[in-house]
């Protein structure tokens, strides 16, 4: 079953009623309405946005929505509560069943929570088994770090967050949303001791080929089986190798002196290797000895 963060989904505008202008911004031109908006981004994220034009509603949140059950995630089997809490709000009326079994999702981030705290050491590890240091990098992120393919177009661009979950509630961002909470001690209890790890898929394309499904229907993705977040992982990180080499003690302990002096860093050694090896010397058989010690 599958797990979300965030999505953002496609339907009909016939699937929104009892709009309120008071709230919703609209857009016109030439005295022509083009659109409705609204958007709010405590106590948790929500836009919505009625395209009269192209006949189109989107809405986009966040696992938030949920209220104390955030928790859990967005799924299949609270995905309903999650348009019931939106026409909560008394800003609009969504046909929630309709929406439900005819919308298409756009975009979404598949998260997964697990008890885990030395996100430093996690960090190191990914850094240091890297498959290709100048295709994916291992970049800051609040309260934890990012695991990004460098691509010059949208559609190949594809990204990892890790972070600590607990300390990301206790930011000051996320005190309305914690005090709108009827158990704010049960969620904080929860989150102790975790990680989010969270990927973020921004093209239809990447969504199915991600949860290996045929269309973007939103029941398709929250019902597919697929593991979009470790089958990112295994095309960023290297396998360990399936054969362990032998080498003599002494060798070892300079590669570890190399390794020290890079701070455990592979991408400072690669960079060392092709300072000091001839340029047509093989760098991913000299890399091999020093990936498998670290």
């Amino acid at each position: 079953m599958s797990c979300l963060d965030k999505l953002k989904i496609i339907t009909s505008f016939n699937n929104i009623k009892n709009i309120d202008k008071k709230i919703f911004q609209t857009n016109s031109i030439g005295g022509i309405l083009q659109s409705h908006k609204y958007r709010q981004t405590k106590p948790s994220f929500l836009e919505i946005r009625v395209d009269l034009i192209h006949n189109e509603l989107a809405i986009e949140f966040t696992s938030k929505i949920l209220k104390d059950n955030f928790i859990h995630l967005i799924n299949k089997d609270n995905i309903y509560e999650c348009f019931n809490n939106i026409n909560q709000l008394g800003i609009c009326t969504l046909d929630i069943d309709n929406i439900i079994n005819n919308s298409e999702i756009v975009k979404c981030d598949p998260a997964k929570d697990i008890n885990f705290q030395d996100i430093k050491a996690m960090k190191n590890y990914i850094n240091s088994n890297l498959v290709n240091n100048s295709k994916w990098k291992n970049e800051p992120y609040q309260n934890g770090f990012a695991v990004r393919k460098v691509a010059s177009t949208p559609r190949c661009r594809e990204r990892i967050v890790v972070y600590d979950k607990e300390k990301e509630l206790h930011d000051a961002k996320n005190k309305s949303f914690l005090d709108s909470l009827s158990d704010k001690e049960k969620c904080l209890s929860f989150y102790k001791g975790k990680i989010r790890i969270e990927r973020n898929i921004n093209t239809e394309k990447q969504i199915r080929d991600s949860f290996n499904i045929s269309d973007n229907q939103l029941m398709s993705v929250l019902n597919s089986d697929a593991n979009p977040i470790f089958d990112l992982l295994n095309k960023a990180l290297k396998e360990p190798s399936a054969n362990a080499y032998v080498i003599r003690k002494f060798k070892e302990y300079q590669m570890e002196l190399v390794l020290k002096d890079c701070d455990y860093d592979l991408s400072k050694v690669e960079a060392k290797v092709r300072s000091l090896y001839a340029p047509n010397t093989q760098k991913s058989e000299i890399m091999k000895p020093y990936r498998d010690l670290l």
